[in-house]
């Protein structure tokens, strides 16, 4: 078996140099940073920490990185989370990430040296070399992943069936006659946003409906981005749709909001569908029919993965996928009344 001064030995480096790449206690440069992983995996070295369970003595605090505070969805979900990590007796803390390409190893990078047992990655984002580099860091350290990544190897996670939500959502508007079904995507570089459209997308081939190009609208998971996904449908769009369908509730929310403002009738002159199931969906009028993803059920299974993993850092892979519902309300349904009154009392 390799041992620390055979990983050194190999890389032309000190074996203190080796222990700051393990350790992640003081900067090393990246070059020679790549030469010691590379080495590592080539002698499959596998550090004494991880023998022992990462460390010596858990800090019993893990922590979820999410794309963005602004999303209802995910102050929801990191409430279910803590709750369960605290029955867990774990302490949980958020941290949002930036926008750059490197945000997530940068923000993991900096949760190492805060000696966190474990971290919950939530991101839209599905850079293949940022995910490659976030693998390895997870060598080191435990990271659960809430995102179905095409990645060629084993990751541990934990995801909502986004295909299914999706293709329910479109076969529901088809049911209630709508031919004309635009929908507003969210990034196509991510595979959440890629299952979730190709869920819609086949659905209307399954009964026969021609696929239109310009009736899709590539956002950015926003309430701006479904305003204005929704003037291009109705202000630009060759094709007028009957019904639109969103990848996420801020942007169906959005969508409305441009409809309402310019005297569109919902759902009678155009209805409205999202995926999520936030709190903002049973409080708009009408209310929004959306794909609920059942967030206590994910919680608890997000919870349970990392607390093995961290218990047993080389447990195997696996990778748990969800269904949620489909929660028909008035914004496709006239007949489903609002219960914005139920919500408030709450």
């Amino acid at each position: 078996m390799a041992t620390i001064k055979d990983v050194a030995l190999a890389a032309g480096v000190s074996v203190a140099t080796v222990s700051r790449v393990l350790n992640n206690t003081a900067p090393v440069n990246e070059q020679t940073r790549q030469t010691i992983q590379k080495v590592i995996e080539e002698l499959h070295y596998q550090p004494s920490m991880i023998a022992r369970g990462m460390r010596k003595q858990q800090s019993k605090v893990m922590a979820i990185m999410v794309p963005s505070y602004e999303n209802p969805y995910h102050i929801k979900l990191f409430k279910y989370i803590e709750d369960y990590a605290r029955q867990k007796g774990y302490r949980l803390i958020l941290v949002g990430m930036d926008e750059g390409d490197n945000s997530e190893h940068e923000s993991i990078m900096d949760l190492m040296t805060r000696n966190v047992d474990g971290i919950i990655l939530c991101t839209y984002r599905g850079n293949k070399y940022n995910i490659k580099n976030i693998m390895q860091l997870s060598k080191r350290l435990p990271i659960v992943f809430m995102d179905n990544f095409e990645f060629d190897e084993a990751i541990s996670s934990v995801v909502i069936d986004g295909y299914h939500g999706m293709w329910e959502a479109t076969n529901h508007l088809i049911s209630l006659g709508h031919k004309s079904i635009a929908y507003i995507d969210g990034n196509s570089g991510y595979k959440v946003a890629n299952e979730r459209r190709k869920g819609y997308q086949n659905c209307l081939k399954e009964h026969h409906m021609p696929l239109e190009a310009e009736l899709i609208y590539y956002a950015d998971y926003d309430i701006e981005a479904g305003y204005s996904a929704c003037r291009y449908f109705m202000e630009e769009c060759k094709i007028r749709p009957t019904a639109i369908l969103a990848a996420n509730d801020i942007m169906a929310v959005g969508a409305m909001g441009y409809l309402r403002e310019k005297g569109y009738r919902i759902p009678k002159d155009v209805a409205v569908a999202g995926f999520d199931d936030i709190y903002l969906s049973k409080v708009i009028t009408p209310n929004l029919t959306t794909y609920r993803q059942p967030l206590n059920i994910v919680a608890e299974q997000v919870v349970n993965m990392l607390v093995n993993k961290i218990n047993a850092p080389n447990i195997e892979e696996k990778q748990v996928v969800i269904e949620g519902k489909l929660i028909i309300r008035g914004s496709t349904d006239a007949t489903k009344k609002d219960k914005m009154f139920e919500v408030i009392v709450k």
